[in-house]
């Protein structure tokens, strides 16, 4: 259960209902049938499966995962839209997309930030869910303090510049039955907006989204 009364507020927007039904019927059942792969990785000489399977769609840029070069698949229409949508509603700049779809509840990913380094320092990463109902841990690196997002699909999560820095996530494994549940990151890359922190557009009223955003973020960690 997630505290009303914390003593650090994470640098999070929350937008619980991003996505009306019809596109988020539609956008999940085209995210199912596309290709995922279950990449491994190597720990103590061992190859051991990803607990999730995975997908990368964006720009022609450089992309390196693991210490392995990878290429992203160009945008698809629907993944192309919710970028737009989302750079319309934050005004940050999003270059690719990393997927990840939970089939069970045994899937899962550990307490990490996400600091690649072709995404650039203090980035703003923006989470899409679809598909069944999810928790989204956040902990504080020096506090240790902890909040739950119950992420339903629709809503939309924004981790702003500092989030990466200060805070760790995680999609821990579920012990009661859950459906599958496909999750998009949107990010950006250095090649397109450079290696400086990443900035909002200007014009963009981001005090009245914030405020709105943390509302929503209130009604929802109130039902926990």
């Amino acid at each position: 259960m997630s505290s009303l009364l914390t003593q650090i507020k994470p640098p999070v927007l929350f937008y619980p209902k991003f996505l009306n039904s019809l596109d988020d019927f539609d956008w999940f059942q085209k995210s199912k049938n596309l290709k995922w792969t279950r990449s491994e990785i190597n720990i103590y000489g061992k190859s051991i499966p990803v607990p999730r399977d995975e997908s990368l769609f964006g720009e022609d840029l450089h992309y390196e995962y693991r210490g392995t070069q990878i290429e992203a698949d160009p945008w698809l229409d629907f993944l192309l839209e919710a970028r737009n949508r989302i750079q319309a509603l934050s005004g940050y700049q999003f270059n690719f997309v990393v997927g990840n779809c939970y089939r069970t509840g045994k899937d899962s990913i550990g307490w990490h930030s996400d600091n690649f380094p072709q995404i650039g320092k203090r980035p703003a990463i923006a989470s899409l869910s679809l598909g069944s109902a999810r928790k989204f841990k956040l902990r504080h690196r020096d506090s240790g303090e902890t909040l739950d997002y119950q992420l339903e699909s629709g809503s939309l999560l924004i981790m702003l510049p500092g989030c990466q820095e200060d805070w760790v996530h995680t999609v821990p494994k579920s012990a009661r039955p859950v459906g599958e549940r496909i999750n998009w990151t949107f990010r950006p890359h250095v090649d397109a907006i450079g290696k400086g922190e990443q900035k909002p557009e200007p014009d963009l009223p981001h005090s009245h989204l914030e405020q709105k955003a943390c509302v929503a973020d209130y009604r929802q960690r109130s039902k926990d």
